[in-house]
């Protein structure tokens, strides 16, 4: 009897937690069937968030630090003894997340992991025994807010995977394309009314921008952004960006993620230090209060193989204009603290020469580079060694040219650009068409010239050996312009009729280009070519007689208004 009573309460029990599983699972079928009115709409959704620019982390997403918000997309799949739940949920707008037939579950302020283990524990509670797994399935976008003096201040689209240096970049985008913009705007409204003045300006701007690499202009706003002092105010805390630090040493913490509710501060840069010598880069650079000499020296690219690492010189400026130095040993670097203004000294020996190498190019058997001896490798030496000339090669013209030279500044050039066109003169004039056809530091030469003087090579020469092209070109005003195969026994006129003759149009007068020099000279009959040479026929000027009638009278008006004012100083002054 006992037996009996036992027995039938175990049934009782098991039919009870069959009935209450099938209650449950009975509702979530219900929730399905409510779900399927707006299944359309969760496939629209997820169509979407599928036709989004495909989202790029640099690794995968941490639920330990990763802080959910509105937008977020998760996966919930539910599995029950005989049935499988799929729910596509976003976070609303509110920060809270409706999971059907369990409830609501507040997301805000809660990392990924904390999230999953809330709903997991909510759904748990309805029913103990199902199993539940919850996926992140789509990254939410939010806006943040930048603040600081730059103009495109304000709020801008990241992600919770979006760092300071993306958000940075993303900024500097931003503000060159309104730039570039406004810069092609002012390029076409100047273009029509461009003035001889402006066309001078323009020059100077140029030779600025060749002497110092960057002009006024190209100095925009946002190179004086500072990324080395940038702060992040997030809740009661701040934390300090360093994105110079972050580059040299891969540490995060000067390169945190985004989070919804940061306010981002981008100073201007105020504060500078210098540091020259044996760094891989030396230069100016952004000055951080939690600087040391170390720092300062990583950022620099770190230590020349040659540097002295004894002798580091530290100039520090003081009050009144003072100044004073010292140094640092290299184990002391970590410990010594940088001030604002410092100038670092990183003693080197310099070799750039403990080798020297010309290069060959162009019509030889084995072009390419060769070691040379100073004061001793020639031009011919060099051509030997490349294997002689190719069949194809121009011997009569051996171009030399060395970048090291070309580099050192034209003062004399750099003077004459300084000046107003008006006022060259006529030799400073000559003197720029001059350094335009020859490069600074150039030669060229022949075989025939070699023979005679062969040309000792310097450290980075390079020779050029051209290409033979037996040719003459007839331009301008002829019938049939064009380039004519070379013959030594040909004269000008020969050119000429080959193209054709003169055209109806054609001036009186005759030019030749020559090949070697580039000059352009007046030809004559006795007038002896080379091949690659330019035989140039101007056309005639249009002449309107009624615009050189009125010139005349300018002329005429104002040479007689000059003269009659000089005869009333000679009169003025004989009366005194």
């Amino acid at each position: 009897m006992k037996k009996i009573i036992k027995l039938s309460v175990l049934l009782l029990c098991i039919s009870t937690t069959a009935k209450l599983q099938n209650l449950d699972l009975s509702a979530i079928r219900i929730a399905q069937k409510q779900l399927s009115r707006t299944s359309n709409q969760s496939n629209k959704i997820s169509k979407r968030n599928q036709n989004r620019e495909y989202f790029i982390a640099d690794k995968a997403v941490d639920p330990n630090n990763y802080y959910v918000g509105p937008g977020d997309q998760l996966h919930i799949n539910i599995i029950s003894s005989n049935e499988t739940f799929d729910h596509n949920l976003i976070i609303n707008p509110t920060g809270n997340l409706l999971i059907p037939s369990v409830g609501i579950v507040t997301c805000n302020g809660l990392t990924l992991k904390t999230l999953i283990e809330v709903i997991k524990k909510e759904i748990k509670s309805w029913n103990a025994n199902v199993k539940i797994n919850v996926e992140l399935e789509v990254i939410r976008e939010f806006r943040v807010l930048v603040i600081g003096q730059f103009s495109n201040a304000g709020y801008f689209i990241v992600t919770p995977m979006t760092r300071v240096s993306d958000l940075y970049d993303q900024i500097i985008s931003d503000h060159n394309i309104k730039k570039k913009e406004i810069l092609d705007l002012d390029a076409r409204q100047l273009s029509a009314s461009e003035t001889f003045g402006m066309r001078s300006r323009i020059a100077v701007d140029d030779f600025y921008d060749r002497k110092l690499g960057m002009s006024e202009k190209q100095m925009l706003e946002s190179d004086l952004l500072s990324n080395r002092n940038i702060l992040i105010f997030r809740q009661s805390d701040t934390l300090r960006i360093d994105l110079e630090k972050f580059k040299v040493t891969g540490d995060e913490n000067h390169n945190v993620y985004i989070r919804q509710n940061d306010i981002i501060n981008i100073p201007y840069k105020k504060q500078f230090f210098t540091i020259q010598g044996g760094v891989q880069m030396p230069g100016k650079y952004e000055y951080n209060p939690e600087d040391n000499i170390l720092n300062a020296i990583n950022i620099a690219g770190g230590l020349h193989p040659n540097a002295t690492r004894d002798s580091i010189f530290i100039t520090r400026s003081k009050f009144k204009n003072q100044s004073e130095s010292f140094f640092v040993n290299s184990n002391e670097t970590n410990l010594t603290r940088l001030l604002p203004d410092d100038h670092i000294m990183v003693t080197y020996f310099e070799n750039n020469d403990s080798y020297s190498i010309a290069q060959i190019l162009g019509e030889v058997k084995f072009p390419g580079s060769y070691p040379i001896t100073k004061g001793k490798t020639t031009v011919n030496d060099i051509i030997k060694k490349a294997g002689g000339f190719l069949p194809s090669a121009d011997s009569s013209k051996i171009y030399i040219n060395n970048n090291i030279i070309a580099r050192i500044p034209d003062k004399e050039l750099e003077r004459i650009l300084l000046k107003n066109e008006v006022v060259r003169s006529i030799e400073e004039n000559a003197y720029v068409k001059a350094r335009i056809r020859t490069q600074k530091g150039s030669i060229e030469t022949s075989v025939n010239s070699l023979k005679q003087k062969d040309i000792i090579l310097n450290n980075s020469d390079e020779i050029y050996i051209p290409r033979y092209f037996p040719y003459i070109e007839v331009i301008g005003a002829v019938n049939a312009p064009g380039r004519y195969l070379y013959k030594p026994i040909n004269n000008a006129k020969d050119y000429i009729k080959l193209a054709g003759g003169v055209s109806k149009n054609a001036s009186r007068k005759k030019f030749i280009i020559k090949s070697t020099t580039g000059q352009r000279l007046k030809l004559n009959k006795n007038e002896s070519l080379s091949y690659g040479d330019i035989i140039f026929i101007p056309d005639k000027v249009d002449y309107n007689e009624w615009v050189a009638a009125k010139e005349l009278v300018g002329a005429l008006y104002q040479g007689g208004l000059l003269m009659y004012y000089l005869q009333s100083i000679i009169i003025r002054e004989r009366d005194q």
